[in-house]
């Protein structure tokens, strides 16, 4: 609601005269008083009144939103999510966009051109999660009367997940990591810990020292995307060794990596690290979300439960996970492996099938080398 006024009386009158004016029906209502003292004093009483029955905004409503998440999400991922919905929803009433109108917002992102040209699919789709979310809160909290996004349609095929090296490639980097890790570079160091424990490259970049403990053998994620981002998680022996070195003497309070930075830097330095490993290999330029994908890839080839893998992902449930990470032959080999464990019992295809295909003179050579690595 605006006030104007107050404006003298017109010829033939004698009232002095206030404007209501409102922006959502664009309708304006005129007050008059006997003078102009008792006009000005009606203002600020106006004023008030329309400040109490305005209507929500988008943009307050979000905030409202927002802190209602709080508990229920990590700080990075509010800030981010409060960023869409801010640049997305224009400011305006939360009851005066129509179906219409929200089709068309909508349009209009999948058409926008970023940073890095038109916006993906994936992108502009995960954002239309969002806002349905958001307006459906608003619906149930009665903050609003309808979900104008309800109905709208995602546009195009998203492509989910991210090229994975392979295991030829994984291990070669693996053993170059390792190398350079030893001789002191952090960035190698940073790397194997995410392809050890499948960590966001954010949550590599913001692990505090006295998160590293047990000489880097247990790594807490104390924040993350999610609640279930936070977890204890146990680090391969070779890699903590090289962690709790990198760690000792240091400050809790520190972060183990970049620390020489004013503040903690964005991904890129994950991205920029990886890339000049892959080009020194001479294999592809892959992300570090793609190490991530690689560490729930072999974790189920190699039997995991895929509860296990989204938990050590910090997911809520395996769909996250097999939808943006998991390739999808290793899911498919887990499911095939529990069947013949339903039909041949739980040993079926493990060790002992291994060693019942032996034949006499390699299980001899077996035994003879499992007392020599008993000595």
């Amino acid at each position: 609601m605006q006030v104007y006024g107050p404006q003298p009386p017109c010829k033939g009158r004698t009232r002095w005269r206030i404007q209501v004016y409102d922006p959502t029906t664009r309708k304006k209502k005129s007050i008059t008083a006997a003078s102009k003292a008792e006009a000005e004093a009606l203002i600020p009483v106006l004023k008030a009144e329309a400040q109490r029955s305005a209507p929500l905004h988008f943009h307050a409503a979000i905030q409202q939103y927002l802190e209602h998440k709080q508990s229920l999400v990590g700080q990075a991922w509010l800030t981010v999510l409060g960023d869409r919905l801010r640049s997305f929803l224009p400011d305006v009433p939360v009851n005066l966009i129509t179906p219409e109108q929200a089709e068309q917002l909508y349009r209009a992102e999948t058409e926008r051109v970023g940073r890095f040209g038109v916006v993906k699919a994936a992108t502009h789709q995960a954002l239309l999660r969002n806002v349905k979310e958001f307006c459906a809160w608003l619906v149930k909290r009665k903050l609003a009367s309808s979900n104008p996004f309800q109905d709208v349609e995602p546009i195009g095929k998203a492509s989910a997940g991210k090229p994975q090296p392979r295991e030829t490639d994984a291990r070669r980097l693996d053993a170059l990591l390792l190398q350079r890790a030893r001789a002191g570079n952090e960035g190698a160091l940073a790397l194997l810990v995410q392809i050890y424990l499948g960590l966001r490259p954010g949550e590599v970049l913001q692990l505090l020292v006295g998160a590293v403990e047990r000489g880097g053998h247990k790594v807490s994620v104390l924040k993350g995307k999610t609640k279930k981002a936070e977890r204890s998680l146990r680090l391969h022996p070779e890699v903590a060794a090289l962690l709790g070195a990198h760690c000792q003497g240091r400050p809790d309070s520190e972060r183990v990596f970049a620390a020489n930075l004013p503040r903690r830097p964005g991904t890129d330095w994950m991205y920029k690290r990886l890339h000049a490993f892959c080009s020194e290999l001479g294999i592809g330029k892959f992300c570090p979300h793609s190490l991530r994908g690689l560490h729930s890839t072999l974790a189920l080839e190699n039997g995991a439960t895929s509860f296990d893998v989204a938990a050590s992902l910090g997911h809520a449930s395996f769909a996250t996970t097999a939808k943006h990470y998991a390739d999808p032959s290793a899911i498919e080999n887990a499911r095939l492996r529990r069947v013949v464990q339903v039909i041949k019992g739980p040993d079926a295809g493990g060790l002992a099938a291994e060693i019942s295909g032996l034949s006499e003179a390699e299980r001899a050579q077996l035994l003879a080398l499992l007392k020599v690595s008993q000595r």
